[in-house]
């Protein structure tokens, strides 16, 4: 049996890296008994994959993952004995039955929501960012310095942003929220869009993100692009 499953990331756990959740749910679903299925060799391990991973620092309303176990059991069964043996500030909140020949959530991926909090240097008025946020929603190509395997080189991310708003507007800071691609070969970078704000702001800061959501294809039981 496959279940695909989401759970919170509140900012009690916003600084576990993801290596140490995937140890965490892990070690969750061994408490909670919970009959799993282990892969082959010197050294098995549960079949536990993610959709993506989140960055360390964010927080999140919903990261999707799979597990395979050796026997059914009602997804509200797996819920209900796996979330009083997690952390505060984890919680799974959906989980369902995978159907038969549905693909993996890393191939299914597309997208992803975040509502990013922007904290400049200076004041800027609602204005301003307004302005600066149709400006990398035009036309022209957003140029900004992004990090590759063979080290930090110019890039066009317009191509991955999505979507972009301004929710409001405070003294020194802003409250965006920002649609941008997601999928396994990569995509849209929260920093990134950030940088590229900063950069036609004239400022600079700090931003803290929150993703609202993960979205897909090939599945109606899944978050899908609005």
């Amino acid at each position: 049996m496959r279940i695909i499953a989401a759970f919170q990331k509140n900012k009690e756990i916003s600084y576990t890296s993801h290596l140490d959740v995937q140890r965490t749910l892990q070690r969750a679903f061994r408490r909670a008994n919970l009959p799993l299925a282990y892969s082959k060799g010197f050294n098995p391990h549960p079949k536990l994959s993610f959709a993506t991973a989140l960055a360390t620092g964010y927080t999140s309303d919903g990261e999707w993952f799979e597990v395979e176990l050796d026997r059914p059991i009602e997804p509200q069964t797996f819920i209900d004995r796996v979330n009083p043996v997690l952390p505060d500030g984890m919680r799974v909140v959906e989980a369902f039955e995978a159907d038969d020949g549905i693909d993996t959530l890393s191939k299914l991926i597309r997208a992803a929501h975040y509502e990013l909090t922007v904290h400049f240097d200076a004041p800027v008025s609602e204005q301003q960012v307004q302005n600066a946020v149709r400006s990398i929603m035009g036309n022209e190509p957003v140029i900004v310095d992004k990090k590759t395997k063979s080290g930090v080189k110019p890039a066009d991310i317009r191509p991955d942003i999505l979507e972009a708003s301004v929710k409001e507007v405070s003294d020194s800071s802003a409250i965006l929220d920002v649609v941008g691609t997601l999928t396994a070969a990569g995509g849209l970078r929260a920093e990134t869009f950030v940088r590229a704000l900063f950069d036609r702001l004239h400022l600079n800061g700090f931003f803290t993100a929150h993703r609202i959501s993960l979205c897909f294809e090939g599945s109606d039981r899944l978050p899908r692009l609005r």
